[in-house]
């Protein structure tokens, strides 16, 4: 499953339902908004190991250098990257 988050507010307690059933098999995708989650949330994003930043959303709002400086667990893939989760990872939801 590859689940997509574009929205910087979702509930805290629903997210935090969301990903607690995501499995190594399934990968998150956050951007245009959903870039400021991991900022917002930062502990309920550390247990995903396919967990993604879309840079082009990151550069926008100027976040390269603050998730640069973290520990976390995500990576920065580009638009091409994007296209090639999309092939990999089925279904698909965007949330």
């Amino acid at each position: 499953m590859f689940y997509t988050l574009s929205h910087h507010h979702y509930d805290p307690q629903q997210l935090q339902a969301l990903i607690a059933n995501i499995i190594e098999q399934d990968a998150l995708l956050c951007w245009q908004d959903g870039v400021l989650l991991p900022i917002k949330y930062p502990t309920i994003f550390q247990p995903i190991s396919h967990y993604y930043l879309l840079e082009n959303d990151v550069v926008a709002r100027d976040l390269l250098s603050y998730f640069s400086t973290q520990q976390t667990n995500f990576s920065l893939i580009t638009l091409a990257d994007l296209v090639k989760l999309t092939e990999e990872y089925h279904p698909q939801i965007g949330l």
